[in-house]
């Protein structure tokens, strides 16, 4: 491999490091559900402005309502066709559909179908940035 510049580091791969379990409680003591494998973010990689890793929501599991007050998020879906709830909507996608939520607006998954939702996520990372439940 070629020698990389000062500050660049391949971090991980999510074959290598796999998935661990959400594990979030939400207003009503229900569980956030879905998998996660962060590929980079401050504490791997050193960065200070940004957040990607790789998602996996379950046949039946639902990604809980939430929003940042402070950061805006995109996700891009690889696989699977789930129900994206963004700002009072509900939306069906497939793979290849990419979705930008700015800070502050309402947004979660459900993945009401018989196969597994893929998706790639990534959120800006400003200093103190939130996790706002909203259901």
């Amino acid at each position: 491999m070629a020698e990389l510049r000062e500050g660049v580091r391949l971090v991980r791969n999510v074959r290598d490091q796999g998935f661990t379990a959400l594990t979030n409680v939400g207003l009503n003591g229900q569980l956030d559900e879905g998998l996660v494998c962060p590929l980079i973010n401050r504490e791997l990689s050193g960065s200070d402005d940004l957040a990607v890793g790789m998602g996996k929501i379950l046949p039946g599991q639902h990604h809980l309502k939430h929003h940042h007050p402070d950061a805006s998020e995109f996700y891009v879906f690889l696989a699977g066709t789930p129900l994206v709830h963004i700002d009072g909507e509900d939306v069906r996608v497939d793979s290849g559909t990419a979705i930008y939520i700015p800070k502050n607006v309402v947004h979660g998954i459900t993945n009401d179908t018989d196969t597994v939702v893929e998706l790639v996520f990534g959120m800006s990372m400003p200093e103190g940035w939130g996790f706002v439940f909203d259901e």
